[in-house]
């Protein structure tokens, strides 16, 4: 039997071989410079958002409630709405202006709306661009001065003044205008 002759290496690797480009820990070197490249174009792109996001809210934040669109109305009643309405709670928190309650039964409300509850705070105020008279009510698990101190999610519920009239012909969600969390700073 005849051997077929073999080929010595050379010194610098088998001449048949493609030339390889480098790797680094296994992975090729253009797909690691494709990947640091994908990765800070997203990463500027993310920093533009960012920039944009909270450019836009210091600015909300910044303002007084009176100096957002909207104001208050000729009674001196704030106008909220879905945009203004966490500047507002966050006001209130703020604050503690409690009112008085005048006719509006704002525990009987809550009970209505299902809701458990109790009531932190709450304002009249006039809702969304028709200025329809409402009441904002802040509710939440936890005490006004624990909510200042720490801050958090509460609860807000913009209803119309008959709410809690316990009329029979109305819903609860008639008279529901908004409801949703709204987070809180601390002070």
């Amino acid at each position: 039997m005849s051997s077929s002759p073999r080929r010595r290496p050379s010194a610098r690797g088998d001449e048949d071989r493609e030339p390889r480009l480098g790797t680094v820990l296994g992975i090729p070197l253009p797909l690691i410079v494709v990947t640091l490249v994908v990765a800070g174009l997203l990463g500027i792109q993310l920093a533009g958002a960012l920039e944009l996001s909270t450019s836009s809210r210091s600015h909300a934040s910044a303002a007084s409630v009176d100096s957002i669109s909207g104001g208050k109305n000729s009674a001196g009643v704030p106008v909220i709405t879905e945009t203004t309405l966490g500047t507002e709670v966050q006001r209130l928190i703020d604050t503690g202006t409690i009112q008085p309650m005048t006719s509006f039964d704002a525990a009987q409300c809550l009970k209505e709306q299902g809701i458990p509850e109790s009531i932190l705070i709450m304002e009249e105020v006039a809702w969304g661009g028709e200025e329809t008279a409402s009441w904002l009510l802040v509710h939440g698990p936890m005490d006004r001065e624990t909510l200042r101190a720490n801050g958090g999610i509460v609860s807000a519920t913009v209803v119309l003044p008959t709410c809690g009239t316990s009329d029979d012909n109305t819903s609860p969600q008639d008279v529901r205008l908004w409801s949703g969390d709204v987070m809180i700073g601390s002070l």
